[in-house]
């Protein structure tokens, strides 16, 4: 007999800030497994970009940077390390939300991984959230979930 096995799934939501359409990435719920007080820092990447003026998005060539920077830190989103819980673009930045176990080694195999890339113009912000209030503050205000 075979047995199902539950999937992180991500949904999608958009909303609005300062006129501009905002679209939000998240995981539906914590990982199968995990305790939250597992993973106490809350690691926000930000990259802000010279949005288009008329939807606060970024260009192209932006998007595929952004795309590539989300794709090289992919191994980092795993079980004993880190989760990357939600993505926010729009109104002239993308911000990845992160939790983390080991803040010291997480940023080893951050700056491993960028190691050969070309640098991003990103900023990092390092803040202790056991609870996940900021996940969970933003899953409770979508509406349709």
């Amino acid at each position: 007999m075979a047995e199902a096995v539950a999937e992180n799934t991500y949904f999608t939501a958009q909303g609005e800030q300062d006129g501009k359409p905002v679209i939000y990435r998240s995981m539906e719920k914590v990982p199968e497994g995990q305790n939250e007080s597992d993973y106490p820092t809350l690691i926000n990447i930000y990259w802000p970009f010279e949005a288009d003026e008329n939807n606060g998005m970024p260009n192209a060539q932006t998007n595929h940077d952004q795309i590539a920077f989300e794709d090289t830190l992919d191994q980092l989103d795993q079980n004993g390390v880190s989760h990357l819980m939600l993505v926010v673009t729009g109104n002239g930045r993308k911000e990845w939300v992160w939790y983390v176990k080991d803040v010291e080694g997480w940023m080893i195999k951050l700056n491993e991984r960028l190691s050969g890339h070309k640098v991003y113009p990103i900023q990092i912000e390092i803040n202790q959230d056991p609870e996940w209030a900021t996940y969970h503050n933003f899953v409770a205000g979508v509406k349709g979930i």
